[in-house]
């Protein structure tokens, strides 16, 4: 028998609107379970909408693995403007008529960040610089250096062309900022641009159709807790429910012998719909062993396996 006890485990795939932060999401679903452990695995700026994944429990401790998935975004970049934030809730510095950008101008530019290419995120960022977050050190008006960091966009598409506005649609890495790929197109056009919306279609396997409205979620915990998806779905490993003894092992931190023949690499080990351990197969003194990577439930939480 599993133990009903345990408490909710899970991904919440929330459709956030604009207006309010990832905080103010992960607060509402904190409330509702009368629980700290919620996160989310990829900040949304306030004028952004679109897919925030919130993971609840056990399924914090995953954050670092769904962070690395690939992001889908449909913006509008507005050209002429360009602001300290580079979107439209900063403060204009410059002002350019863009009047004479062309469609076929436009697509030149935007095909150079095709590809990867190294990225100066924005001084308006939650990266931080000795503790302290990008955006706040910018709001004192102190000015720090950042390192551009190597990025991936995998597609982008103009999809409209209502001058001096663009709507794009970019399949890219974790850490590419929208916002500063607006900035450096105009910047490339030579007319300055910033972005006015910003809309995460997908997050790794979630997309906006797995997504629920902030204002749907019902307000009490018994409610919530059957919109939670297994942890285990947003990562790209295959999934494990082991023999008892091995389990137990495994959740111990123990390394066992792997009796399968799959190839090295990371699995998951789940229980049910829930996600216990991630380990990895690998060759270790001319044996295929499965070493323990990450354990969300000790063994003195978890019940044997309902086979």
């Amino acid at each position: 028998m599993r133990n009903s006890r345990r408490g909710p485990q899970g991904i919440l795939v929330v459709d956030k609107e604009v207006g309010i932060t990832s905080h103010d999401v992960v607060q509402r679903v904190r409330r509702i379970f009368r629980m700290r452990q919620v996160g989310h695995s990829g900040t949304l700026d306030p004028i952004a909408s679109g897919v925030l994944v919130v993971l609840v429990g056990s399924a914090t401790r995953v954050a670092q693995y769904l962070q690395e998935n690939d992001k889908e975004y449909h913006l509008t970049l507005l050209l002429g403007i360009e602001t300290d934030t580079q979107d439209v809730t900063g403060r204009t510095v410059s002002r350019i008529d863009p009047s004479h950008v062309t469609r076929e101008a436009l697509e030149a530019a935007v095909n150079r960040y095709r590809g990867g290419f190294l990225q100066t995120p924005p001084s308006y960022s939650a990266i931080k610089h000795n503790g302290q977050p990008l955006y706040k050190l910018a709001r004192r008006g102190v000015a720090v250096t950042v390192d551009p960091r190597k990025v991936t966009v995998y597609q982008v598409k103009i999809s409209g062309w209502e001058p001096p506005r663009a709507s794009l649609e970019v399949v890219c890495s974790k850490g590419t900022y929208m916002r500063t790929l607006c900035h450096d197109i105009g910047k490339d056009l030579g007319v300055g641009g910033c972005m006015e919306s910003l809309v995460r279609v997908r997050s790794g396997n979630f997309t906006l159709e797995d997504a629920v409205k902030l204002d749907s979620l019902p307000g009490d915990a018994a409610a919530l807790r059957p919109l939670l998806q297994s942890p285990a779905s947003g990562l790209p490993f295959a999934r494990y429910e082991l023999e008892d003894d091995m389990l137990a092992q495994i959740l111990m931190g123990r390394t066992v012998l792997w009796p399968g023949r799959e190839k090295d690499g990371m699995i998951s080990v789940v229980s049910g719909r829930r996600l216990v351990a991630l380990g990895e197969i690998t060759r270790k003194n001319e044996k295929t062993v499965l070493i323990p990577k990450r354990i969300l439930e000790p063994i003195e939480k978890t019940s044997q396996i309902k086979r």
